[in-house]
C-alpha cells in the first residue's frame, strides 16, 4: 500500500514539472523577436536608403544645371552695336552666343562707354522696358539676343558730356563684359566718337523687332 503511495506521488510531481517545463518554453518563445518584426525594420531601412539616394541624385542634377548655366560669361557672346540709319543716337545692340553653351539671360544688358585710352567714362544710364519687361530665354550657340540703346548726345564743351570711342558691354547673370563692336556704314569713314550725355539700354529680347523703338 505505502510503495502505491509513493508511486502516485512521484507520478504526480513529474506530471507538474513537466506542465512548469512546458510553461518555460512558451514564454520563451513568446518573448523571442519577431521575424516579422526584423522584415519590417529591413524595409523602413531599405526605404530610407532609397529616398536619401533619391534626393541626393535631385540635389547632384540641379547642381550640375546651375554650373552649366553659371559658365556662361560675357566672354561667351561677341556683340555687335549696329548703328541705325537715319536715326542718331539709336544703336541695335546684338550678342551672338559663340560658346558652346546653351546660355540663359532675362534682364538687361549693361553698356559702359569708354576713351581713346580705354577708360570707363562716367555718365548717366537708365534701363527701359523697351520693347517690354525682360523675359528669360535661352540663347543656344549661334543664337543672338537683342536690345535697343538710345544715346542723348550733346556738346563736347559740356561738363555733363563725356566723348566715347568705344563701349563695353555685361549681360545680366554672366560675369565679366565684353568690348562691343560698333558697326557703321563703311562710307561713313573715320571712327565712332559719341559725345554722350545719358544713355537708355532696354531689355535683352529674342528677337529685333521693336527693340529700337524709343
Amino acid at each position: 500500500m505505502l510503495l502505491n503511495r509513493t508511486r502516485t506521488l512521484g507520478a504526480a510531481v513529474a506530471l507538474v514539472g513537466g506542465v512548469a517545463l512546458l510553461s518555460g518554453c512558451a514564454q520563451g518563445a513568446t518573448n523571442a523577436p519577431s521575424p516579422e518584426q526584423g522584415t519590417n525594420s529591413a524595409t523602413a531601412e531599405q526605404a530610407t536608403g532609397e529616398t536619401n539616394a533619391k534626393t541626393e541624385a535631385k540635389t547632384e542634377q540641379a547642381s550640375d544645371e546651375t554650373s552649366s548655366e553659371a559658365a556662361c560669361s560675357a566672354g561667351n557672346f561677341k556683340v555687335e552695336l549696329n548703328v541705325q540709319p537715319d536715326r542718331p543716337g539709336i544703336l541695335l545692340l546684338a550678342a551672338t552666343n559663340n560658346s558652346k553653351e546653351t546660355c540663359t539671360v532675362n534682364g538687361y544688358p549693361t553698356l559702359v562707354g569708354t576713351d581713346m585710352s580705354g577708360a570707363d567714362i562716367d555718365v548717366q544710364a537708365k534701363q527701359v522696358d523697351v520693347p517690354g519687361a525682360p523675359t528669360s530665354f535661352e540663347v543656344a550657340p549661334g543664337q543672338t539676343a537683342f536690345a535697343g540703346v538710345k544715346i542723348e548726345t550733346g556738346d563736347k564743351g559740356d561738363s555733363d558730356v563725356k566723348v566715347a570711342t568705344g563701349f563695353k558691354v555685361g549681360l545680366p547673370g554672366s560675369p565679366g563684359a565684353v568690348d562691343a563692336e560698333v558697326v557703321t556704314d563703311p562710307s561713313a569713314g573715320g571712327y565712332p566718337e559719341y559725345p554722350i550725355k545719358s544713355i537708355e539700354v532696354g531689355s535683352l529680347q529674342p528677337a529685333a523687332q521693336g527693340v529700337t523703338v524709343f
